[in-house]
């Protein structure tokens, strides 16, 4: 038997030198899960986090809002969406933002993005036609808002009946629904889609005068108005829509009594953490519709096992509500005055469950960070949602922002986040 010898020249003391250089900024971390595991991230100069933390983010400014949109992990799209628009309708130019975080998927959340303003904005319009030179109640407005959001999530569950009415989808057997299915193949997709993901909404609205804000809330994002007086203060606007609120979980047990499930793992029957959302709509219909369309369609959503599982939970639903908290507010124009949206994924950074107190402690840290930014706004950027999440990533630890920004790791090690910061009154 031959062999092939395959001889190496040893190193030279300069390469050696260079191989060390080049590992010499690489740190491990277990990102504080204990075990035996490692992760490998680049620890960067701090004249470079600010460079980096850019060029990984999305970040936009217009005249009234400023926002980024972040997610470092290469392999895991963001599922954020936002939305910053001026309408001119009654009185002058209407300020709308809006956040939606999407989840399972980027269908949902596409099309909220898509159809959303549009729908609210000619509501609005027809609100103020009706009542013309008329001054329109705030009441009005925010029933306005909330029947927008309320009718495009029930437009997905009328487009799951239309195309499978129950009492079909009961009477039918595989062979038919798999014929149906594939003769509808495009729209059943569609359907599917929409009803095995979801999104929850935060969104603002300002009158032209900049005397009335409206905030809508469906899910766990969060509202922080900033305020300048003899010190700068935040204020939440919002409480959040999951098991972590005291109320929003009585109110999901006081909707289901006997139903031992309903809530398990702190989570809407063990697998949703957002109480309310758009879409989600096998949780909002009769568990047939898990046991006989989605499931078959798609064994990449749920092993048979688990969605078994999770259908016999299915008692009666919905067990996730499309209806939106409203807030209206009157603003003191004589304070300096900005309004923080900002999805879940930054609370997370922070460690905060949304309690009460730690998410407070937030919200005046915010206030605090906005009005430095202010006075330094000339350094890395202008942008002050940037600032906020500078912060959250580790601010001036180093080797925490490092870590959030080069973690080297095939699944995504934070929620996406998005941040808008509003100039409402200067």
């Amino acid at each position: 038997m031959e062999y092939n010898v395959v001889r190496l020249e040893a190193a030279t003391s300069s390469e050696h030198l260079r191989a060390l250089e080049e590992v010499k900024n690489f740190r491990t971390t277990d990102l504080g899960r204990g075990g035996k595991d490692r992760w490998t991230y680049r620890l960067l100069p701090e004249s470079a986090l600010d460079i980096e933390l850019q060029r990984r983010s999305t970040l936009r400014s217009t005249s009234f809002v400023d926002s980024i949109t972040f997610q470092p992990c290469n392999t895991s799209p963001n599922q954020d969406r936002y939305c910053m628009e001026e309408w001119d309708l009654q009185d002058g130019i209407w300020r709308f933002s809006a956040i939606y975080d999407g989840h399972c998927g980027h269908d949902t959340v596409n099309f909220i993005h898509e159809e959303l303003p549009a729908m609210i904005r000619m509501s609005l319009q027809a609100l103020f036609n009706k009542y013309q030179s008329s001054a329109v109640a705030p009441e009005l407005v925010s029933e306005t808002i909330s029947h927008s959001i309320q009718h495009l999530d029930n437009s997905i569950r009328a487009d799951l009946f239309d195309l499978l009415p129950r009492d079909q989808l009961e009477s039918m057997s595989d062979f038919e629904f798999h014929c149906l299915t594939k003769q509808q193949s495009c729209r059943w997709a569609t359907i599917h889609a929409r009803c095995t993901q979801g999104s929850t909404i935060i969104l603002a609205l300002s009158d032209p005068q900049r005397r009335n804000l409206w905030v809508a809330n469906l899910g766990d994002s969060q509202a922080v108005l900033v305020q300048k007086g003899t010190d700068w203060t935040g204020t939440i606007l919002n409480s959040l829509h999951n098991c972590d609120n005291p109320a929003e979980l009585q109110r999901v047990l006081r909707e289901h009594p006997e139903e031992r499930e309903c809530i398990r793992d702190n989570r809407v029957i063990g697998y949703l953490a957002p109480t309310r959302a758009v879409g989600d709509t096998w949780l909002k219909v009769p568990s047939t519709y898990t046991h006989r369309a989605f499931g078959k369609h798609n064994q990449n959503w749920l092993s048979p096992p688990l969605l078994a599982d999770y259908a016999s939970r299915i008692l009666s639903p919905p067990y996730v509500s499309n209806v939106p908290d409203l807030y209206h507010l009157t603003l003191d124009n004589d304070r300096e005055t900005f309004l923080i949206l900002c999805s879940d994924g930054l609370l997370d950074l922070y460690g905060s469950s949304g309690g009460e107190s730690s998410t407070q402690i937030l919200a005046n840290k915010w206030a605090k960070i906005i009005s430095r930014s202010l006075v330094h706004s000339g350094e890395a950027t202008g942008n002050l949602a940037f600032h906020l999440l500078r912060d959250a990533i580790g601010g001036s630890d180093v080797s925490l922002v490092s870590q959030n920004l080069t973690l080297e790791m095939d699944e995504k090690w934070m929620d996406d986040v998005t941040i808008l910061v509003q100039r409402l009154i200067q």
